[in-house]
């Protein structure tokens, strides 16, 4: 079943990989009609990335690809060619929002015909150094934006060398800023008619966040370095460990929360001296761990987790993925969708974020098959069968 929540914002998605796909998507999420062009023949790269069923890849069936762009519609044209960016300039007409991430400088190195960026088009680029600057020509990825933007320096643990942080946070931070700028300069184009042109640098959006270190060094000139790798589980508030996984305390020292600890934990001895200062709890932390981590192997997360809450604690239990999928609380609030793919099958899946009203929370298309929508794209533009079966003869589109 197709659904096509028509709000007038007509997104059109050039690229590949994380960045654009979930920026373009957040843009769906809200109303879009989000076109994504993708190269013939085997598509956006992320159809070749899994997880796949059984581990058995499939353009149609990768877990990333069915996450980043559901309720899009799928065009395949060659761009680089005069014949394909003449298509994709008949796209651009009637398109709100461009989003694109195929590297510094190459939107305005394809063949496009005179004038067919519109004036109140919004074109928002996402590149590893961004559009200008010394580094704008330069090959950059996921790690590569953690290690220039500052954030791998301080990740990780004592003399270890410097970790990357889990997952594509930097693809998926990336995504975010260019829907939210998206946005702001749509408002600008539709007051003034003229669009915007939008540059996200990665490495830049990585040193945003780590903008702690930054505001260290031109303040104070200090480094911020990694913590050390010794420090015990309850002085840095780290997990802690139950009797079947674990549970992650939130309370940086507070002496208020500690004296709330010690009661919850029947452990008077810890409201005493030398615990009630957060430098008495840090020189004898081993000791900590000792008393409080054996009281937590006779209770399950859970108990620890409702108890602690009862006792008015800032605390949860560590949930793995497979209880993330199924926790009733999620589940309830309607976070997750299902969705019936003609291909990968039934799929379940993180849904939109943020909610936009009960609205938000209705079924979506499923992402599309690679080309889906040629013919009725093409055709709307203009194209007879003939001339889209020549286009497809010619490997175009």
């Amino acid at each position: 079943m197709e659904i096509w929540r028509s709000t007038g914002l007509r997104v059109v998605e050039l690229g590949g990989g994380i960045s654009a796909a979930y920026g373009a998507r957040l843009l769906g999420d809200i109303g879009a009609d989000v076109i994504k062009v993708e190269p013939p023949g085997l598509g956006d790269e992320t159809r070749r990335s899994g997880p796949f069923p059984g581990d058995r890849p499939h353009l149609e069936k990768s877990g990333l690809f069915l996450y980043l762009n559901y309720a899009k519609r799928s065009i395949t044209l060659d761009i680089d060619t005069v014949t394909g960016a003449a298509r994709l300039s008949l796209l651009l007409v009637d398109a709100d929002i461009l989003i694109e991430n195929l590297g510094a400088g190459r939107l305005q190195g394809l063949p496009l015909p005179e004038g067919a960026l519109p004036d109140r088009l919004v074109v928002c680029s996402i590149s590893p150094y961004g559009q200008d600057g010394p580094k704008a020509s330069y090959k950059g990825s996921e790690v590569t934006a953690y290690a220039s933007g500052g954030m791998m320096y301080i990740t990780g643990q004592g003399e270890r060398e410097p970790l990357k942080q889990a997952l594509n946070q930097a693809d998926h931070l990336s995504g975010v800023n260019a829907a939210a700028a998206s946005l702001a300069a749509l408002r600008h184009a539709r007051r003034t008619g003229r669009g915007q042109r939008i540059d996200i640098s990665q490495q830049e959006t990585v040193a945003w966040v780590t903008f702690p270190a930054m505001n260290l060094y031109s303040h104070t000139g200090g480094i911020m370095k990694r913590g050390p790798g010794d420090m015990p589980r309850l002085v840095n508030s780290r997990p802690m460990e139950t009797n079947d996984g674990w549970v992650m305390p939130s309370y940086a020292g507070l002496g208020t929360w500690w004296g709330a600890f010690a009661a919850f934990m029947q452990l008077p001895e810890l409201a005493e001296e030398p615990f009630t200062t957060a430098r008495g709890r840090r020189d004898n932390a081993e000791e900590i761990d000792r008393l409080a981590g054996a009281r937590l192997k006779e209770r399950t997360k859970q108990e620890v987790f409702h108890d602690g809450q009862e006792a008015g604690l800032t605390l949860t239990a560590l949930y793995t993925p497979e209880e993330v999928v199924n926790s009733p609380h999620l589940r309830e609030r309607g976070f997750f969708i299902e969705q019936d793919h003609p291909v990968a099958g039934r799929v379940t899946m993180p849904g939109k974020v943020p909610f936009a009203g009960e609205a938000a929370r209705g079924p979506v298309a499923p992402a599309p098959l690679l080309g889906e929508h040629n013919a009725e794209l093409l055709e709307a533009l203009g194209l007879t069968e003939s001339e889209i079966a020549a286009l497809v003869g010619a490997g175009i589109v």
